[in-house]
């Protein structure tokens, strides 16, 4: 997304949080009174609307009166009883008698505001949309997890920068340059104490001295894991080298519709939401959360193949398999395409199932097939089976933040035109 129109955006939100404040501030002062007179004048009839049935009727006369003055003064040019009326009611003294407030009577209105912002806010997450956010890789380059990106240079320090980085890109320097030689102790990595709430701290250690990075301790343990493997060299790092020099990305957020499944059954090619209860890890370590994200691939009763890195499917009834393609949903297309980060799908030698070109898997009835577009980087039903039709939640709708080339609806970006060739061969069984 250009930047001109990311800080439009900004500036849209700004104006519609604070642009009352803000216009009232570089208004010239006899507007500024009108202002100040009109909340008075606003507050004063809420009071009137919300208590009218409470109130005797002086009480209510006496609000009308009240309002009817404040009306006058406001639409008056006389700036010396504007102010003086001003400093009465800032004072708490409006010059009327009015019934005595309730009490506690600003705890009972933020709570009732409270309330309905959260009844709304509940409804709307158990009945439409449903705030998700993805944990880690395996539907990149479709979806991004949580991630690192590597830079030339190191990240700006300045506050407005780094703030506008993590508003818009959810981006956060991530840079150590190492003060003295040392060895990096891979199994020290502690949170650290000072962490503010959502935005964590890890302390480790290059020999004898500690550093802070951002993030908790597994994703910057795995940032430099990932980083560095394949790498032929010592854990040993020199004076002056950099360890880590760019940005920790916190991957995207996006809103789940939970109503489309209750209009249409689940079609090939679905970015798919949905629970792993009662879903059963073969290798023990266990499921990363309640909550998974993958691509619909196989219906009840298909057959299911992957060859030479491409999927087909034998629908019930058909005699041969075919390559699922764009016909079924585009993103099956992008991903055999082998560019832009999509590499194919990939045969697993630890999975139960499509471990080669001539294992096929039939899903049963009730059931469905679910693989990450990552699929050499992914724990998807390959690994632990179908999942049953209750499990589902709902499909990927759009991305709302970060403000990447992603962001808008889901699965709809096509691939930069990089060749990405798988890097695990297709096993022939």
């Amino acid at each position: 997304m250009p930047v001109y129109i990311i800080v439009l955006f900004d500036l849209a939100i700004l104006y519609f949080l604070f642009g009352n404040t803000i216009v009232r501030w570089l208004s010239p002062p006899s507007l500024r009174r009108r202002g100040r007179l009109k909340d008075f004048e606003r507050y004063y009839r809420q009071q009137l609307r919300r208590r009218r049935d409470l109130f005797k009727a002086s009480e209510i006369k006496a609000y009308q009166t009240l309002l009817d003055e404040l009306s006058a003064l406001r639409r008056s040019g006389d700036k010396a009883a504007q102010e003086v009326a001003l400093a009465r009611y800032e004072a708490g003294k409006p010059g009327v008698a009015l019934p005595a407030p309730l009490p506690l009577g600003w705890l009972r209105e933020n709570l009732e505001v409270v309330v309905v912002a959260l009844s709304l806010a509940f409804g709307v997450r158990a009945l439409f949309l449903q705030p998700f956010k993805i944990p880690t890789g395996s539907m990149q380059p479709t979806l991004f997890g949580i991630h690192f990106e590597p830079t030339a240079e190191p990240p700006a320090t300045a506050f407005p920068v780094r703030f506008f980085n993590y508003l818009n890109y959810t981006r956060r320097n991530m840079f150590l340059e190492v003060a003295e030689t040392g060895e990096i102790n891979l199994e020290r990595f502690l949170p650290t104490g000072s962490s503010w709430p959502f935005f964590p701290e890890t302390n480790l250690w290059v020999g004898d001295r500690m550093y802070e990075l951002p993030g908790d301790p597994n994703t910057v343990l795995k940032t430099i894991i990932e980083e560095y493997s394949g790498q032929q060299r010592s854990s040993v790092f020199e004076k002056g080298e950099r360890l880590l020099c760019g940005y920790l990305s916190l991957g995207d957020h996006l809103f789940v519709n939970r109503t489309s499944l209750c209009f249409r059954e689940p079609r090939r090619g679905d970015v798919m939401v949905f629970v792993t209860d009662n879903l059963v890890d073969p290798d023990g370590q266990g499921f990363g959360g309640r909550f998974y994200i993958k691509r619909l691939v196989g219906l009840p009763g298909d057959e299911l193949r992957i060859v030479n890195h491409k999927l087909y499917v034998k629908a019930p009834g058909d005699a041969d398999f075919r390559l699922l393609d764009a016909s079924d949903d585009p993103g099956f297309e992008r991903i055999h395409s082998c560019q832009g980060g999509y590499r194919g799908y990939a045969h697993m030698p630890g999975s139960q199932f499509l471990r080669h070109n001539r294992d096929s898997v039939v899903i049963p009835r009730g059931h469905y097939f679910m693989l990450g577009d990552n699929s050499e980087n992914s724990k998807d039903s390959r690994y632990w089976g179908f999942v049953p039709r209750k499990n589902l939640i709902g499909t990927a709708a759009i991305v709302w933040w970060p403000f990447s080339r992603r962001w808008g609806w889901v699965d709809r970006v096509e691939p930069l035109p990089v060749d990405t060739p798988p890097n695990r061969p297709a096993r022939e069984g």
